[in-house]
């Protein structure tokens, strides 16, 4: 993941771990929301964004 540091991977993972509802709708959704709310980088791509709430659902 490059532009994804290990912080920031843990943080969104926690993110999406509070708001269990976002974790229901598909990577790319999740991703455009968390974008829009400035929480993740624009360039994060969805494999990214797929790999991030499969450590939030653990």
């Amino acid at each position: 993941m490059s532009c994804l540091t290990r912080k920031l991977q843990h943080n969104l993972a926690r993110y999406l771990k509070r708001h269990d509802t976002v974790l229901e709708q598909n990577p790319e959704t999740v991703r455009n929301t968390l974008v829009e709310k400035g929480l993740c980088p624009s360039d994060v791509t969805t494999e990214q964004m797929r790999s991030v709430m499969k450590l939030a659902e653990q």
